[in-house]
């Protein structure tokens, strides 16, 4: 929910635990980053400093957490997530 109202996540696409959250330069006219500028990646990036490992597939954020996860540590997933967009997207 709190990754949502985010004004550079265009959409949240999500399975069970699995979700995948694209990147947007404008949300409103759903305006991608051009892939060069590797948005996903800093996100990953920003996220593995936090101890938290992720994926990028362009400019689409990848999380896959363990079946056998507390609520603790998804919210430590979220929160590094919602700062590493913060951080890639300051610019």
């Amino acid at each position: 929910q709190r990754l949502a109202a985010h004004p550079h996540v265009g959409d949240i696409r999500q399975r069970g635990l699995i979700a995948g959250i694209e990147l947007v330069r404008d949300r409103a006219a759903r305006t991608p980053f051009d892939w060069q500028e590797r948005r996903g990646y800093r996100v990953c990036e920003f996220a593995i400093q936090q101890g938290v490992w992720i994926r990028p597939l362009g400019n689409v954020v990848v999380i896959m957490p363990p079946l056998a996860i507390s609520l603790d540590q998804l919210d430590q997933i979220c929160t590094s997530v919602e700062l590493g967009i913060q951080h890639a997207t300051a610019d």
